[in-house]
């Protein structure tokens, strides 16, 4: 009979133990991540750890820089202009990639309209000239190039025909009477003055 009534004791306090043993767990953390363990924190073993939500230190963003815009290509007048009013345009042309405030650009436009106006328009003037002039002396060497190629096109055609009419009569050489024979020569020394010396 006792151990009828011990049986279900046990039973029902091995059953208790059980519950309690899982309900009690330990909030651990991993340095970067928290876990839960049926264990204290220090007795954990190792491949039974695991991540649960999210990771109360999260790494520190990074401050945000804006990039600042290149600084566009200076203008060919540029090189034309005053050491004064180079500078200038220099602190226009790259004040966007310093960084500079859009009040102070103003200011700087005001200047060179005050102090270069005169002289960017001559810059200007002087630019486009030059231009002219390269692109003139371009179309000039073109041209040369061009007429010396036609050139010497039209002497090795001169020189072609020159050397067929030479095989020609050489082949039948002995069939021409003293003049001919005498024009074959001449000929022949055409041909090597004139395409055999170039």
């Amino acid at each position: 009979m006792k151990m009828r009534l011990r049986s279900p004791l046990l039973a029902l306090a091995m059953l208790l133990a059980v519950a309690g043993v899982q309900a009690q767990s330990y909030r651990c953390s991993n340095g970067s991540s928290i876990y839960y363990s049926d264990r204290p924190c220090g007795q954990a073993p190792a491949g039974k750890l695991g991540a649960f939500g999210g990771n109360s230190r999260s790494a520190p963003s990074a401050a945000y820089a804006p990039q600042l815009p290149r600084a566009g290509k200076a203008q060919g007048h540029v090189k034309y202009l005053s050491p004064a009013c180079a500078d200038i345009s220099e602190a226009i042309r790259t004040a966007p990639a310093r960084g500079v405030r859009g009040d102070v650009v103003t200011g700087l436009h005001e200047e060179y309209r005050e102090k270069c106006s005169l002289e960017d328009q001559d810059a200007r003037r002087q630019l486009r000239q030059d231009e002219q002039m390269q692109q003139s002396e371009k179309v000039a060497q073109r041209d040369s190039i061009a007429n010396e190629r036609a050139q010497a096109q039209q002497r090795a055609d001169q020189c072609a025909g020159m050397r067929d009419v030479i095989a020609l009569k050489r082949s039948r050489e002995k069939q021409l009477n003293e003049t001919e024979v005498a024009a074959l020569r001449s000929l022949e020394g055409n041909y090597n003055s004139r395409c055999l010396s170039r």
